[in-house]
């Protein structure tokens, strides 16, 4: 991991996700999962589809109302992002993905 990438400081939080992209079989999925953390610059959260470095991916991340004032009030936080970092787990059903983010996509609901 670089030392931009550890720029931003992570938070351990879970929050309802949204995904949808294409997997290493270049097979087009959507799927719900929970963040793990996430930061300013991109997001840490656990899937079982298989996933390759430089995968563009859409978000929509579920925000409380708690923490709307950190993303202009809305209740989606939509954004783009791309897969850096893959950690298999031997005997495991699911990869641990850090994605950053590359740019919002809309304006979520």
């Amino acid at each position: 991991m670089t030392s931009e990438a550890r720029r931003e400081k992570r938070v351990g939080l879970r929050l309802p996700l949204d995904i949808s992209g294409q997997d290493a079989g270049d097979v087009a999925f959507a799927h719900s999962a929970q963040t793990l953390n996430i930061s300013g610059g991109g997001v840490c959260f656990e899937t079982p589809r298989n996933l390759l470095v430089g995968a563009r991916l859409l978000l929509d991340i579920q925000i409380p109302p708690a923490l709307r004032g950190h993303f202009g009030g809305r209740a989606v936080y939509r954004a783009w992002a791309v897969v850096c970092r893959v950690e298999r787990f031997e005997g495991q059903a699911v990869s641990r993905i850090g994605a950053r983010f590359v740019g919002p996509a809309g304006d979520g609901s």
